[in-house]
């Protein structure tokens, strides 16, 4: 945990500068303030501390002192706003609210430390994320309601057994150890996962090359979820819901063209990316990576939705690429979706000494995990001079790629590590692979055009040998 208190205070230190202008009608309390705000203390919610929200209590309050007292400050709220963050303009003094408000979370997560992972009945959870665990193989639902039934016809009717132990159904009950699997996931995930920093799992403990994980699924084991193919009459190798198109598979100097949906049928992708770890880069996103990681590859997939086994676990595509892991090791796809975490607090906010003090309120942290938020690639040529802007981009929300991409204008990820995705995700300079099925099928076929030479090679089912892709 990198604190910026230290910074904050040296900011303090060089923009604060003596106050003369002040009217000296009466002495003021402390010095520098027009009022007395020692018994300024007011409570933020989880989504209540920023600059507008602290401005808008400290001048309802600032209004109310000047109403019951006749001394006039120049100036007004924004000088006693100035004073009490240390600043001699406005911007200044909304980026140091920002910056009391990041450091009152990051002390928030901090104070709950940090905690492993682990799965009932899953020894090693790299054998997980290879595809090939119980988890991985078996067909049955993780979570069901009743009225998920009765909307399907229920008892006696259409269904022998109407439950939420999914143990019990008449039609792919669960086995044992995938029910207690799956509770462990959701306790994990209601609990500490939400709450603490998770540890990298089973090979990820290295990190990633390219700071982005991802997982690519080709089945669906669950019912009733409204995702995926898989229904209670027929569950047997059913697929995901389709956001992605497999171009290539790579293996061991070989490389395995993939065109039609006869052969991949529908698959899913989802990953998480991270910025380079520094003071500048720090953020609850970064620390709590695997905690959104956990979210895609445990809860909010296999858990929530059902999807499971590698596209390689697929007899008919030839390779070996596991469920899950770091992008530079992933099949070759069109896109993925993408995860990032957001951290929640409770705050309290006060006057001291004459500078305004913002505190998370203890044990209040959360975690919150929602869609990237991305910007769509533009070529380097089109962008403005000032490389700040941003008003060139437009949104390209959960996207890997995208998020990838905006990472990288913010100097967040290098040349080299936005390389490695981009050998994965043909699709980062071609964000047309986000409109659909068609646009990814064109987008995969150039890319391999532009690698391999030729697109009567891409029809192919054999496999191109090193020797024959041009280098």
């Amino acid at each position: 945990m990198i604190f910026r208190t230290a910074a904050l205070a040296t900011f303090f230190a060089t923009t604060v500068t003596a106050i003369d202008e002040v009217v000296p009608v009466v002495e003021l309390v402390p010095p520098g303030l027009c009022y007395d705000w020692s018994n300024y203390a007011v409570e933020l919610g989880r989504t209540s501390c920023n600059p507008r929200k602290i401005k808008s209590t400290t001048k309802a309050l600032f209004k109310a002192m000047q109403k019951a007292n006749p001394v006039r400050c120049k100036g007004g709220f924004h000088h006693d706003l100035m004073v009490m963050t240390g600043t001699t303009d406005l911007d200044s003094a909304h980026l140091v609210i920002e910056e009391l408000c990041k450091e009152a979370l990051h002390a928030a997560a901090e104070e709950n430390g940090k905690t492993d992972w682990s799965i009932v009945g899953v020894n090693d959870l790299s054998e997980y994320y290879a595809g090939g665990t119980f988890l991985n193989l078996q067909t049955g639902n993780f979570q069901q309601t009743v009225d998920q039934f009765n909307a399907r016809g229920g008892a006696p009717d259409k269904f022998i057994s109407v439950s939420t132990d999914p143990r019990t159904n008449d039609h792919y009950p669960t086995s044992e150890e995938s029910y207690a699997a799956g509770e462990s996931v959701r306790e994990l995930m209601e609990g500490d996962a939400s709450k603490k920093y998770l540890t990298a799992p089973a090979g990820f403990t290295d990190g990633c090359a390219a700071n982005t994980a991802m997982c690519c699924w080709h089945r669906d084991r669950q019912y009733f979820d409204k995702n995926g193919n898989c229904n209670h009459g027929d569950c047997a190798n059913q697929n995901p819901g389709d956001n992605s198109d497999l171009c290539w598979t790579e293996h061991e100097g070989e490389v395995f063209p993939y065109p039609s949906d006869t052969t991949e049928k529908d698959i899913h992708c989802h990953g998480v990316s991270w910025g380079n770890d520094d003071a500048n880069n720090y953020s609850i996103h970064n620390e709590a990576i695997w905690n959104a990681f956990y979210y895609v590859s445990l809860f909010d997939h296999m858990y929530t939705r059902g999807y499971v086994e590698s596209l390689t676990n697929d007899p008919k595509i030839m390779g070996s690429h596991s469920m899950c892991g770091c992008i530079e090791d992933m099949p070759v796809v069109a896109r993925a979706d993408c995860q990032q975490a957001e951290g929640k607090a409770k705050y309290t906010a006060a006057v001291v000494n004459g500078l305004l003090e913002i505190n998370h309120v203890a044990g209040s942290f959360n975690l919150e995990f929602n869609s990237c938020e991305g910007y769509r690639y533009v070529d380097p040529d089109d962008l403005p001079i000032d490389e700040t802007s941003t008003a060139e981009f437009k949104d390209n929300d959960n996207d890997l790629a995208g998020f990838v991409y905006r990472q990288h204008h913010e100097g967040k990820l290098t040349n080299e590590q936005v390389a490695i995705v981009e050998h994965t995700l043909i699709g980062y300079r071609d964000p047309t692979v986000n409109d659909g099925d068609n646009e990814r099928d064109a987008a995969c076929k150039r890319a391999f055009t532009e690698r391999f030479g030729s697109t009567e090679t891409f029809e192919l089912k054999e496999p191109i040998r090193e020797s024959e892709v041009d280098v």
